[in-house]
């Protein structure tokens, strides 16, 4: 998978520049912050060209963010795990109907990180 950072966050900063009002600026190093003000700037411009470029730039963005949200969410029930909680807590607080769930989606959380770390890993 390509650095989430580099060259699409910068593409996607670049078109945003090109088709906002000047008092306005991209977010920075934030990829789902990145992807919602593409979208933003698509509902306020009809004009607004979205070159396939731009389409897959946001992908990739997507794409980070939700790696970064399945990773918090993982550390998050391990660090209630570790802390003294249940599972049949960590499940009701994470609304999953029981502890086996709840393991369940650690687990699938587990593989798909270390596929995405292994995919990061490959020479390109």
């Amino acid at each position: 998978m390509p650095d989430p950072e580099e060259p699409d966050a910068a593409l996607l900063t670049d078109w945003l520049a090109t088709t906002a009002p000047p008092s306005s600026q991209a977010p920075q190093h934030n990829p789902a912050a990145v992807v919602r003000a593409v979208l933003d700037r698509l509902a306020a411009a009809d004009t607004a060209e979205l070159p396939h470029r731009v389409i897959y730039a946001a992908v990739i963005q997507l794409m980070a963010a939700r790696t970064e949200l399945d990773r918090l969410e993982l550390e998050l029930m391990r660090a209630a795990s570790e802390h003294g909680n249940s599972w049949s807590w960590i499940a009701e607080a994470f609304g999953h109907r029981s502890k086996q769930a709840a393991h369940a989606r650690a687990a699938a959380l587990h593989r798909r990180l270390e596929h995405r770390t292994l995919d990061e890993e490959e020479p390109r």
